[in-house]
């Protein structure tokens, strides 16, 4: 069904196309450098005329271009280059059966209004976009080298990039940042470029070097009209330059602090003007930074190696052993790509990729820090566009290695796959513009029973979408945009839909004005559907009855039906104990009045352990709460990672799609050629709002408070004195109360004598954002930018009037960055200094948080800026020196919770091209 359904669209947009009644001709020329003299290749030329009318190319080997097929009349041509200065020709006349010459001579300098594609999947000029975009030139980007393509764009607006290591960073726009961040959609050339079925952005898994890239494309706010699920926040789109475009050889070397080593080359080859073939790689090695001493979560790694070693060694797994709460702080990391081009025809390009990057260093989880061992990832795409056709296809491969959870060094298989096949077609109709296409996904998780353990023969699923874009001239300075897409996921019932509608006022050619709305949604992860991982055990009453004191937490994603909560006919929530064999798999009454009186042997040995070898004999022989004129102890629900009490249990709904529903204002203008400033305002409401991993079967404690009177009055009943009376009721009071005598667990839970960790939707959220930014072309060297980004709220507490019920934004309510850029190709210099300050914001993403225990409060994560600087020579022609500097001030911070400090980074090479 699947295959006659893409079939039948295939045969559709292949066979439609739309003829002009009148008669045609074409336009033809060259560009060059209007210094030199040489032509320049891959030059964007785009002809528009009245109506919704607009054709483009770009110039050849040759720096020659040809339009063609263009109705007779007058238009408006744009000429753009990276690094130029763009020019407007007007009035050129086109006349039936004949072809009109244009040259051109552009002028070196930096462009305020490049041409992009990725806000509506057509070519466009920045300030006729309906969407906030932000462009990075490829020329800006080769002059730093880094670590990670999300160096590249940490300091555009809106974007929200925390740094964990050398090389391992997660980004996203607007927000809601994560371990696993995917409410961003990350591509390079149009290819969904995210880890498949993790959906995890991990922008240094991406194998391009700085001379692949022909720009990044950064799209804020939501584009699920057009690019499917997932696109919530915004679209990141690496564009890599064609062989056909950009030939010859470069080979770079360069070494930093961290004992950072990195090489790069790339060589592209032209073979004629129809084909072109190129092929690039890295290789990086470093010492990663380091966490602190005192850092709780090197210390609970810690702790969870010395619980393990103190087993008995029948109990001990060798291959754990060797792991468990070891992190190897040794970086490497291998990185390919390769393209082939090849032109059949003037209207027909056809492009193959393949990429490869292997790594291995520490990225966090949600279940913790994970060690990456040779993980692997790999990429086949191939991609067609036949005039206003574009297809293609891609599969995406991870292999994860050796990788390994430090805290319980469990190995992490990860095989998994996603293929995804594409179909789009524009045509012109009038004054009507029309986009529509079709998009099959496929994921296919392999885990091998690690991650989605019992789920692993049911996890795989399909996701089928289309879309219609329909952009409406209503004279030549007023455009409606109408979207509309809808999209089925195998796993949920319902059909999502993601309606968009612009209204973009251009006034003049410099000046962009628009108000939109839009509609998308996240789907669940793969993760939130299957997971099924042991994140942890600790045993709290080591030798116990052979271990059965053991406390497992596992991480499970929502069953198809949810999870429910075992209740007493009075509607109290029932627990099992993990500490007594009898109770195992037997719910338990949970009474705050008096301890389970069974339980009450336990904790008499717990007890006895932990006082005076005189006092143990009278511990354990010690009556039970209640009797004797003794006072109650009760047991009272608790959340293990904040410590905080919890007064009940919610059940969990089947996992759904996230909602989010934003209006947006903007403005974008030039203002005589030389100061660029854009404005955005966006309002969100987001509804069914998947929070990340978090507990929700809360372990059952002592209450503290019973506790210690119980044992003062029976110190005291046995004639000790009252300061040591206080002193060993205080004492066993605090060690005891942290012990877990069980978990309230759902039916539905796999391991019923186990903290459950789990994700679930929330009612609903609303909030609002300012983005702003600027850029003033001082002369055509040197360039000054800035920008500013707020969000209304960065916590969202008590949902749905319940305690434990919160969400965070992981990301700062204000940032801000200010920049100044020189580039004098004379003189061979190029350089650029950027400020950025990142305001301290609360944290709770998985085990990771910013709560304190002793406050009861989630403190900030502390504010922190950074003075990055960058700067290139050219020594001789083709041998190139440059040297950047991250935090050059040495602020070292960390830029979320569990991961190091980050201190200075000096990076400097030479490369050399021929």
């Amino acid at each position: 069904m699947r295959t006659t359904l893409l079939s039948i669209f295939t045969a559709i947009v292949m066979s439609w196309s739309v003829s002009s009644a009148v008669a045609q001709g074409s336009l033809r020329g060259v560009v060059k450098d209007a210094k030199s003299g040489e032509t320049l290749v891959g030059a964007n030329v785009i002809l528009s005329g009245s109506g919704a009318f607009t054709k483009g190319t770009v110039t050849n080997a040759n720096g020659a271009y040809e339009i063609s097929n263009v109705p007779a009349g007058t238009y408006t041509a744009r000429i753009s280059f990276v690094g130029y200065t763009d020019q407007t020709v007007t009035d050129v006349t086109i006349t039936s059966g004949a072809a009109t010459t244009l040259d051109i001579s552009l002028n070196p300098g930096m462009s305020l209004n490049p041409v992009v594609v990725s806000a509506s999947k057509t070519k466009e000029k920045v300030t006729e976009s309906p969407a906030s975009i932000q462009v990075v030139s490829g020329r800006q980007i080769r002059n730093i080298t880094t670590t990670s393509s999300a160096d590249y764009i940490k300091s555009t607006p809106g974007v929200d990039v925390a740094q964990q290591g050398i090389a391992s960073s997660t980004v996203v726009t607007r927000g809601f940042n994560n371990i696993f961040s995917g409410s961003l959609l990350l591509m390079t050339d149009n290819r969904i470029a995210t880890v498949p079925s993790l959906r995890a952005n991990l922008m240094h898994f991406i194998p391009l070097v700085n001379d692949d890239i022909e720009s990044i494309e950064v799209v804020l706010g939501p584009g699920a009209a057009l690019y499917g699920p997932n696109a919530n926040s915004g679209v990141v789109n690496i564009l890599t330059r064609s062989p056909l475009v950009s030939q010859g050889t470069t080979i770079g070397v360069y070494g930093g602090n961290q004992s950072m080593l990195r090489a790069q080359f790339r060589t592209a080859h032209k073979f004629s003007d129809k084909l072109g073939i190129k092929v690039s790689g890295s290789y990086l090695s470093a010492e990663e930074y380091k966490l602190a001493d005192d850092n709780k979560y090197l210390k609970d790694e810690q702790a969870a190696r010395a619980a393990y070693l103190a087993r008995p060694a029948s109990q001990q797994n060798p291959v754990i052993a060797s792991r468990i709460g070891i992190r190897d702080y040794d970086i490497e990391k291998i990185g390919l790509d390769a393209r082939v081009d090849f032109n059949p025809s003037e209207d027909m390009d056809i492009i193959f990729n393949y990429g490869l990057n292997r790594s291995s260093n520490i990225d966090l989880t949600g279940l913790g820090a994970g060690q990456g061992v040779n993980w692997t990832y790999t990429y086949y795409q191939g991609r067609m566009i036949y005039k206003n056709l574009f297809v293609q296809s891609f599969l995406n491969k991870s292999n994860s290695g050796d990788t390994y959870i430090i805290p319980t060094g469990l190995g992490i298989v990860d095989k998994s796959s996603q293929f995804v096949t594409q179909i789009q077609h524009q045509a012109n109709v009038g004054r009507l513009n029309l986009l529509y296409g079709v998009d099959y996904l496929s994921t296919n998780p392999e885990t091998e029973g690690t991650i989605n353990g019992r789920n692993e023969d049911i996890d795989g699923f399909y996701e089928l979408g289309g879309y219609l874009q329909s952009k409406y001239a209503i004279s030549n300075s007023l455009d409606l945009l109408v979207s509309f897409r809808a999209d089925k996921h195998e796993m949920l019932s319902d059909i999502q839909f993601s309606p968009r509608a612009a209204l973009v006022i251009k006034p003049t050619e410099s000046h962009n004005f628009r108000a939109t709305f839009n509609q998308s949604f996240s789907t669940p992860s793969s993760n939130a559907l299957f997971l099924d991982l042991l994140a942890g055990s600790s045993p709290v009453f080591p030798g116990y009855n052979n271990g059965a004191g053991a406390l497992n937490v596992y991480a499970q994603g929502v069953p198809k039906n949810g999870f429910t909560f075992p209740r007493a006919s009075n509607g109290a929530p029932l627990w099992q104990s993990n500490l007594l064999p009898r109770s195992l798999g037997t719910n338990l009454t949970l009474n705050t009045a008096n301890i389970d009186a069974a339980n009450w042997s336990v904790i008499r040995q717990l007890a006895a352990a932990g006082v005076p070898a005189a006092l143990a004999p009278a511990l354990l022989n010690a009556p039970a709460p209640g009797t004797g004129g003794l006072p109650n102890v009760g047991v009272r629900m608790m959340n293990p990672l904040t410590g905080l009490p919890v007064s009940d249990v919610t059940d969990i709904d089947p996992i759904a799609s996230t909602t989010y529903n934003t209006i947006e204002f903007g403005y974008k203008g030039i203002f005589s050629e030389k100061f660029l400033f854009n404005a955005d305002v966006y309002f969100t409401n987001a509804q069914n709002f998947t929070g990340p991993l978090i507990v929700e079967a809360p372990t059952v404690n002592i209450n503290p408070t019973q506790l210690a009177a119980y044992f003062g009055s029976y110190f005291t009943r046995l004639g000790l004195p009252a300061a040591q009376v206080q002193a060993l009721a205080t004492g066993l009071t605090t060690n005891l109360a942290r012990v877990p005598m069980g978990v309230v667990t759902p039916n539905e839970a796999y391991e019923r004598n186990a903290v459950v960790l789990t994700y679930r939707n929330f009612g609903e959220i609303n909030y609002y954002g300012v983005d702003l930014s600027f850029e003033y072309l001082v002369n055509n060297q040197l360039s000054v930018s800035g920008n500013y980004s707020y969000v209304s709220k960065d916590k969202w507490l008590k949902l749905e009037d319940n305690p434990d019920f919160n969400i965070f934004l992981n990301a700062p309510q204000n940032k801000f960055a200010l920049g100044l850029k020189y580039d004098n190709r004379d003189k061979n210099f190029d350089g650029g200094v950027n400020f950025r300050y990142i305001d301290g914001f609360p944290i709770q993403s998985g085990i990771y948080s910013t709560y304190n225990a002793t406050t009861g409060v989630y403190d900030l994560l502390d504010s922190y800026y950074s003075l990055d600087v960058n700067m290139g020579y050219n020594i001789t022609k083709g041998v190139r020196a440059s040297f950047n500097i991250n935090n050059l001030t040495n602020n070292k911070k960390a830029q979320f919770a569990g991961t190091p400090e980050i201190g200075l980074f000096a990076v400097g090479g030479i490369s050399v091209s021929f």
